[in-house]
């Protein structure tokens, strides 16, 4: 079906007008991605022969068109002119070079090179290639046949197709009976490659027809000729640019001329020619050559293509195109064109009115649906607004009724709305909470969690729960408790004052911590005489070496040697009754909780060494099962330390009243697994009552006479504050295990 250039622009003015209708009501389109930023990218175009040769200029058109689409302002695309054809010499070249050097040299350096014809390639491999290395290259317009030369820099080349056997197999439709084809063409080299090309491709046909080449006289013995030939003839029309004469021409000319005498259709295969003379072809379209090459070129500068997707040839199809005006002088039938073909300067008649009835009625249809769709959509919309008056006054109250603090503010750091409470609790009116950031009322050191929490709120869209501290009005800071949502631009939150609580927990700790110090305290008390066991022992033998340091002093010749070796002895004692004293000292002192890496086995044995000669513990056996390889554990030396006093005098009084050959007491370390190292202490006695085994770690709950039921619940808090976990089982036999969990060193936390 034959189509044409004002039928086509038509329709897309209707269509583009029906999708502005359409668009009207809401609909939305989706858009494509934003293309990569090309306006600090330069493009240089270099032509071989004149700037205004008709291929440049409609190759420039559509090159221009394409890179200014992709975003390369029409001041980064620089346009030369070689001027080769005219001026072949070297001198001529060498300006070039020194032209090239100064303007592209230095500051306005291309990115890309477009070149046009081979001797613009040539150049620039050859004479630029000190000045515009490296460059990637689109060597278009190329001579089919053409070689490129051998070189390491990027090229993309284009071989200028040219359907000559498609073209005469058209016009061998359209004149049936021709039997001899008159071929125009040039001499300059380019024409004498074209006129090779047809040669070789019109054999095919040389037993049917007649070809008659023309490219070795004169132009104007070629028009000779041409007005001599029958009107059943083809003139073939290739390229022109010179005449053996050495007289230049233009292609466009050449067909003009041609049209003007002679007696049968012009067939060419230049689309700048259609419109000048020719009824038509399979043209080669420069104008498409340089829209298909300027967006090759925005593949390459944007990156959107990988260098294995780039195409190695740029490959551009001829078009079947045709001159209306032509085709009606020669009484040519347009159904033997062929489809898709696209026909210029058509005149319209009725017929080809159908199109715009066509279009009218379909927009009157659409535009009536558009008109019902808005009086419809006008009529949602005003209960759009009575539902969101209803709701807005519902809103109103529930901000002002909540007892929590509630905010609506915006992706700026602005509060847009506040509720009473917010007032009540930092002392501030709303409009002064809402005129500055609301980061300016958050207390320093709370600045940056605040900040990542917004931030993350804005990138995992969904509920974010925080704390930070507000100044109030009065200078003071009050602990909130945040939960936060975002929605669109916007962020609604909920806050809560737990000011009050976090003063109630830090009391509670306090008094916990000097709960735990007094138990300790009194356990410690309760050892006095293994305390004072440790301590005599070193003393005792402190006494006994410094009396005999006094016998041996008071001989006549004194053995300074065994002085020596007793003055050792008094010094290791000594430090030994000092190191007893510090660990008691450590034990009862009351000092803040600090965290640092810590053998375990150290803890447990440093403790059991304390309370070994304790009345409790004389007749036991204690045994230590301790794993070497245990790596450091995470804690606090006095709390540990603690926690295995309370769990082994307890084990101590549980098996009081057992004989003494079934008295054991063990103290294992082991590892629980990759995260944890467990103690325990097992021992032989009656076991744990099952209908205590519930409340054995609770507050004030003892099997003791004397006992205050501390001892476990402190050491169950303390765990906790380890992150680790307590608890008590009967063992298979006989006794009970009591074991805790504490957690690894992990590079200065657990």
């Amino acid at each position: 079906m034959v189509s044409s250039q004002n039928k086509y622009r038509s329709m897309a003015f209707l269509v583009a007008l029906l999708l502005l209708f359409c668009g009207s009501f809401g609909t939305g389109l989706a858009q494509s991605q934003p293309p990569a930023d090309l306006t600090g990218k330069n493009v240089l175009i270099l032509h071989s022969y004149e700037v205004n040769t008709p291929v440049f200029v409609r190759t420039d058109s559509g090159l221009s068109t394409a890179l200014q689409s992709g975003g390369v302002p029409s001041l980064n695309q620089f346009y030369e002119s070689l001027d080769l054809r005219r001026n072949p010499g070297p001198e001529h070249r060498k300006m070039l070079v020194e032209q090239m050097r100064m303007r592209y040299g230095h500051h306005r350096k291309p990115d890309m090179i477009v070149t046009m014809y081979p001797e613009a390639l040539d150049f620039v491999l050859n004479d630029c290639r000190t000045d515009l290395p490296d460059v990637p290259i689109l060597a278009i317009v190329l001579p089919v046949g053409f070689e490129l030369p051998e070189t390491d820099r990027r090229i993309i080349a284009h071989f200028a197709r040219l359907d000559i056997l498609g073209t005469v197999e058209i016009a061998m439709k359209m004149v049936p009976g021709a039997k001899r084809v008159y071929v125009v063409g040039g001499d300059h080299k380019v024409d004498r490659s074209v006129e090779a090309q047809a040669r070789r491709d019109l054999r095919k046909w040389e037993s049917r027809l007649e070809f008659v080449y023309l490219s070795r006289m004169p132009f104007e013995e070629m028009l000779a000729v041409v007005s001599g030939a029958p009107p059943d003839s083809i003139i073939l029309s290739l390229a022109f640019s010179r005449d053996v004469n050495g007289k230049n021409y233009t292609t466009p000319i050449v067909n003009k001329r041609l049209s003007e005498v002679s007696r049968a259709p012009i067939f060419g295969i230049l689309d700048h020619t259609l419109g000048h003379g020719i009824a038509g072809g399979n043209l080669t379209s420069f104008e498409l050559i340089g829209n298909k090459a300027g967006y090759l070129v925005l593949d390459i500068l944007g990156g959107t293509k990988t260098p294995d997707e780039l195409p190695a040839v740029l490959d551009v199809p001829p078009v079947p195109m045709f001159d209306w005006r032509q085709l009606r002088r020669w009484n040519l039938d347009e159904d033997a064109l062929p489809k898709g073909s696209i026909v210029i300067n058509r005149e319209t008649t009725l017929r080809d009115y159908k199109y715009y009835i066509l279009g009218f009625l379909v927009f009157c249809i659409l535009e009536t649906a558009l008109i019902a769709l808005l009086l419809l959509q006008r009529r949602k919309k005003t209960e759009a607004e009575a539902s969101l008056r209803k709701k807005t006054e519902e809103l109103d109250q529930f901000f002002n009724v909540n007892l929590d603090l509630l905010c609506i503010a915006n992706a700026e750091g602005y509060f847009l709305r506040l509720n009473p409470a917010m007032e009540r609790v930092l002392g501030y009116h709303c409009e002064e909470l809402m005129s500055r950031p609301f980061l300016d009322f958050v207390h320093p050191d709370d600045v940056n969690k605040t900040r990542e929490a917004l931030s993350s709120l804005k990138s995992q869209k969904e509920l974010l729960s925080f704390e930070n501290r507000y100044r109030g009005k009065d200078g003071a800071y009050r602990y909130l408790q945040w939960n936060a949502a975002p929605s669109g631009d916007m962020i609604y939150a909920a806050a809560r004052d737990i000011t009050d609580k976090i003063s109630i927990e830090s009391e509670t700790r306090k008094l916990r911590e000097d709960l735990a110090h007094v138990t300790r305290v009194s356990t410690l008390g309760e050892l006095t005489s293994s305390l004072a066991h440790e301590i005599n022992q070193p003393l005792a033998a402190i006494l006994s070496n410094a009396q005999a340091a006094q016998r041996f002093l008071s001989q006549g010749n004194p053995d300074m040697k065994e002085i020596a070796e007793i003055l050792g002895d008094i010094i290791r004692d000594d430090n030994r009754a000092a190191e007893v004293i510090r660990k008691i000292r450590a034990l009862l002192k009351k000092e803040e909780t600090r965290f640092e890496a810590l053998s375990v086995n150290d803890v447990a044995e440093e403790i059991l060494n304390v309370v070994r000669n304790d009345t409790a513990l004389a007749a036991l056996t204690i045994e230590r099962v301790f794993d070497s390889s245990l790596p450091a554990v995470w804690g606090d030396r006095i709390q540990l330390q603690q926690v295995i006093l309370n769990l082994v005098m307890n084990a101590a009084e549980a098996m009081r009243d057992g004989s003494p050959d079934r008295q054991m007491l063990t103290v294992k370390t082991s590892k629980r697994d990759e995260r944890f190292a467990e103690v325990s202490v097992m021992d032989t006695g009656p076991g744990i009552d099952g209908k205590a085994g519930n409340r054995l770690f609770e507050p004030f709950y003892t099997t003791k006479s004397g006992g205050l039921g501390m001892g476990l619940a402190i050491s169950r808090h303390i765990v906790a504050s380890h992150k680790g976990e307590i608890r008590a089982v009967n063992n298979p036999n006989r006794g009970a295990t009591v074991s805790f969990t504490i957690p690894f060193d992990n590079g200065g936390n657990a």
